[in-house]
Formats: C-alpha cells, sequence, structure tokens
C-alpha cells in the first residue's frame, strides 16, 4: 500500500470555497460562450492549488469535456510555432525535427479533437498558469486555434491564471498595450479575483473536508481526520470543531505581529496548517482528544503563517 495522501509530496488538494467561487465564474463564462476568463489573485492563495483540482475531476461539469493545464514559461518572444509546440509539449507529442507552423497547428487541433471524441463531449478547457507571460501575438494564436476548432464543431475555453502581485495590479499587464475587440470580447471580458478562505465559516467548511469528504484507503470509508485520529474520531471528536479556535488563534497571531484586522487566510498556510495538526500532532500523541491552544499555535507557526503574511504586504490595510 503506498503513503497516506496527507504524507506525500505533492499532496493532493480539495475543494474549498474559493475553488467553489472560481468555478461558478468559469461555469458562467462557459455558458455565455465567451471563449476565456481572467483569474487572477495573490501568489500562495491557492490558484495552482484550484487548477490542479479542477484538471483532476469531471464533476465540476455537467456536460462531457476534456482539461489540461499548461504554466506558460517566461520568454523574451514567442513564434506562431513556438507557441504551437508549447502546448504539444505539454502533450508529449513528438514532432518531426522539420514541421512547420501550420503543421503544428493542425496536429494540435487534431489531438484536442481527439480527446473531445474520447470524452464524448465537444469542450475544451486549457488553464494557462502563468498567462501574465503570454505575448499580444499569442491571443492571436490562441484566436486561430479557436477559429480552427469551432470550424470543426468544437469550443477552446481558455482560463487565463495571472499573479496579481507580478503585475503590479490585477489587470494592467495581462495584455501589453490594447487588446483588439476580437481578442478583448473572447478573452479579458471576464475576470474573477481569487481570494483565500474567508472567516470561520469558510475554514470549518475545508475542514469538514478530511471529516466526511476524503478517504484513505480507497474504499474504506476512513475519512482522514479518522486515519490520524482514530480513538478520537469514533468517540465523536472531529476536525471542523476546531474551525472557530483555529481561526482566533490565526487572528491572535496576526494583533501580536502587528498586521491589520481585516484579512483572508491564503490556501498555502492553511493548508500547511492543517497537515501539521493531523500528521504532526493527532497522528503522534498518544490518547489524542483533541488540539489545545498551543498546539494550533505550533502548527501556524510550522505553516510559516505570519511570514507569508508580511511577504505579502500584509502590513498594509487589506482592500
Amino acid at each position: 500500500m503506498s503513503a497516506h495522501p496527507l504524507l506525500m509530496r505533492l499532496r493532493p488538494p480539495f475543494a474549498t470555497r474559493p475553488i467553489e467561487r472560481m468555478t461558478n465564474a468559469i461555469l458562467s463564462a462557459i455558458d455565455c460562450e465567451y471563449r476565456g476568463i481572467v483569474i487572477h489573485g495573490m501568489a500562495r492563495f491557492g490558484k495552482s492549488w484550484a487548477v490542479r483540482y479542477l484538471t483532476s475531476t469531471n464533476s465540476w461539469l455537467q456536460d462531457s469535456f476534456y482539461s489540461a493545464r499548461i504554466s506558460v514559461p517566461m520568454s523574451h518572444k514567442r513564434t506562431e510555432g513556438a507557441f504551437f509546440s508549447l502546448w504539444l509539449d505539454r502533450f508529449s507529442m513528438i514532432l518531426p525535427e522539420r514541421c512547420s507552423a501550420l503543421q503544428r497547428q493542425a496536429r494540435l487541433r487534431n489531438f484536442l479533437i481527439s480527446k473531445c471524441l474520447e470524452s464524448g463531449g465537444n469542450l475544451i478547457v486549457v488553464f494557462l498558469d502563468e498567462a501574465q507571460r503570454l505575448f499580444p501575438d499569442d491571443y492571436e494564436h490562441l484566436c486561430t486555434l479557436d477559429n480552427d476548432l469551432t470550424d470543426a464543431g468544437y469550443m477552446l475555453f481558455v482560463v487565463l491564471v495571472v499573479q496579481s502581485d507580478y503585475t503590479g495590479t490585477a489587470m494592467e499587464k495581462i495584455y501589453d498595450g490594447n487588446p483588439p475587440p476580437h481578442v478583448r470580447g473572447r478573452y479579458l471580458v471576464r475576470r474573477h479575483e481569487f481570494g483565500g478562505l474567508n472567516g470561520q465559516e469558510e475554514i470549518a467548511h475545508a475542514l469538514g473536508r478530511m471529516d466526511e469528504n476524503s478517504e484513505w484507503p480507497e474504499g474504506s470509508g476512513c475519512s482522514y481526520s479518522a486515519y490520524f485520529a482514530k480513538d478520537a474520531f469514533s468517540k465523536g471528536w472531529r476536525l471542523r470543531s476546531h474551525a472557530d479556535q483555529i481561526y482566533q488563534r490565526a487572528v491572535r497571531m496576526r494583533g501580536q505581529a502587528g498586521l491589520p484586522a481585516g484579512w483572508t487566510w491564503p490556501m498555502k498556510s492553511f493548508e500547511v496548517c492543517v497537515n501539521y495538526l493531523l500528521t504532526n500532532i493527532a497522528a503522534q500523541r498518544q490518547n489524542f482528544t483533541d488540539f489545545s491552544d498551543e498546539d494550533i499555535d505550533e502548527a501556524l507557526k510550522a505553516a510559516g503563517f505570519i511570514e507569508l503574511e508580511r511577504s505579502r504586504g500584509s502590513e498594509r490595510d487589506e482592500e
């Protein structure tokens, strides 16, 4: 048997309220037949976590579809052929040594259509991570690919995932210059800001996923919380019951560090805090019954909670 998912590197993501809000924004844009949406947010808030979750399951969309994630590399320039090669490389497709841009485009189009045929649908959702690295010409290549697929009876929808703190403001440099109407109308009209967990309810919802919407080993009916705290769980303890306590300890720690009262919790430090509580405290403590304030403080420090808050400029009042 392999290791428990919470003990592995690159731990699997789980659904949260911020992911639900992002999903609803994507679904709304697809229903209105836009060809893209901009998802922007601060670093370490969980945008890539959300993308990993949405590309690992097809339960969030009723229709059959194919989805993939592509990380846009840093580059000083990118030709049409290089743009399509970026996609083909992500899909592990080997090209002939001499291959024109049109041939690469056709190869990519045919690959995406084949994936739609496998899934039984006509929708392709591609998440472009680090989309602030795209050039204006890249959007033209997207339009070309979109036209190609539309003519064949398929819809390409692109989720442009952008770092707000990289560009300076949420949207000022997602497109370098003034985008032409056919680009703006397809990809840049719909926007959604990805934030962190807001307050006790959203923290409780996320913790509840460990209690009720997780399982290991597969088919055992044993949730993650139950796995690491068997006796306590069998007696009625639930990780979710600590939601208010965890929130209050985080608020107290922020206050001691001189950070403002208004805040939203980035997924990075939250996930590490929860993982630490389950795997380093509950699992290691004999006769575990619940978490003390000191336990939660220890987990918050292990997660680098205050360091991360400071690194994203939380000394300034958050809007």
